[in-house]
């Protein structure tokens, strides 16, 4: 008989280490984690605030977050889902409200803090703006973004809630280069691409594209209905509209309580059916089915 090595003696297993449950999930890349929340040593209690996006099949999050020895605190936060209030209920996971998600969270977040009157933001969505460069008596305040699992590709929605941050007047290190639109050989010009992407105006193009058309009303049955609510011509004039309104009231508001919810749910659940019943069901198929079957051999 040939040797055979046992790998997965006893010295394996005495000497193995469970890895960490969301690394066993496949949910936390702890490498670059550890990199995006180690504090300065010098700096007592100074924690590094993240900006976390998430993008789900119905909504934009976006959270300030930083770290402590108990867990994960979220320092201010904004969903695509309080768009609504602003008039916006269709689109709600697109590059546009992606964008509107993050100039929310950077208004409330500078408002906390009490920079919104000091750092105003960039208006100008074509130019990009860096917060550091526009400094005031107090520093800005300063997030890193933390894109987790997220693919870093070139039009990725992330890059949008980023955008919208840093033109909310909060200081977020970035490059260009991951907008659409970006040209390397000019770096520094304006990009009308990722305006008209920031702005909706491809969603124009294609609603008028259609227009006339069955699948206008099919394919855009929720944006027609949306502007039509919102008392805008055009979803780019929608969407100027709702960062105007942002920067004007970016606070949170509660949903109220309804004072007399309706309760009248019912419950559909099927009766158990008794076993004479049950073959009485039986019987009655089977006899359905001999009469098919027999008109069948009558026609033939």
């Amino acid at each position: 008989m040939a040797f055979v090595k046992i790998v997965k003696n006893k010295a394996y297993f005495m000497r193995y280490q469970t890895k960490f449950r969301r690394r066993r999930d496949g949910k936390t890349d702890y490498f670059a984690r550890k990199r995006l929340i180690q504090q300065d040593k010098d700096k007592y209690n100074t924690p590094k605030y993240r900006l976390v996006v998430r993008i789900t099949s119905t909504r934009v999050i976006c959270q300030v977050v930083f770290a402590t020895i108990q867990g994960d605190k979220v320092f201010a936060q904004a969903d695509s889902n309080e768009l609504r209030r602003f008039g916006l209920t269709a689109g709600l996971t697109n590059y546009a409200s992606a964008y509107a998600t993050g100039l929310l969270v950077a208004r409330r977040l500078l408002k906390k803090v009490e920079l919104d009157t000091s750092y105003t933001g960039n208006t100008n969505i074509e130019k990009d703006y860096d917060a550091a460069q526009d400094e005031k008596d107090r520093r800005p305040f300063k997030v890193i973004l933390d894109v987790g699992l997220k693919a870093t590709t070139t039009g990725s929605k992330v890059f949008a809630a980023l955008k919208g941050v840093s033109d909310g007047g909060v200081y977020i290190p970035h490059s260009t280069s991951r907008f659409p639109g970006f040209n390397p050989d000019k770096p520094e010009a304006d990009n009308k691409v990722l305006r008209e992407r920031v702005l909706g105006v491809h969603v124009d193009k294609y609603i008028a594209k259609l227009k006339g058309t069955d699948k206008q009303s099919v394919q855009f049955k929720r944006w027609l209905e949306c502007l039509k609510t919102a008392g805008a011509k055009s979803v780019e004039e929608l969407y100027k509209k709702i960062h105007a309104e942002i920067r004007k009231s970016p606070e949170h508001v509660k949903k109220t309580v309804k004072a007399a919810p309706k309760r009248e749910h019912k419950k559909h659940s099927h009766k158990k059916l008794s076993l004479k019943q049950r073959k009485d069901n039986v019987r009655k198929r089977i006899e359905i089915r001999q009469k098919e079957l027999a008109k069948l051999a009558k026609k033939k």
